[in-house]
């Protein structure tokens, strides 16, 4: 459970709600792995993939200013997912525990 913030009053409470939000970001990411795998399969045009860049781009940096990040910190996230999700893991010693 996510405890709100101010209602947190000591490290436990805060433990456990920090050990809630990491569970679903692993959890969205391997979301998002099966809508990526899904796109790859319905991808015919070069030209659609150019777009697509272009406004995931736009999207992270609106992303970033929307939460009050660095644009660099959340692009630099985006493009490691990436280039994980798009890569042969064992080759670049990403290999599943």
């Amino acid at each position: 459970m996510i405890r709100p913030l101010e209602y947190c009053i000591n490290t436990q409470h805060i433990n456990a709600s920090i050990d809630t939000i990491d569970n679903r970001i692993v959890e969205l990411l391997a979301l998002r792995k099966t809508y990526v795998n899904k796109a790859k399969v319905l991808q015919d045009d070069t030209d659609n993939e150019q777009n697509r860049i272009k406004n995931i781009s736009s999207n992270q940096i609106t992303l970033a200013k929307r939460f009050d990040l660095p644009v660099e910190f959340v692009r630099a996230i985006f493009q490691e997912i990436d280039n994980y999700f798009n890569q042969d893991y064992t080759t670049r010693g990403y290999e599943q525990q």
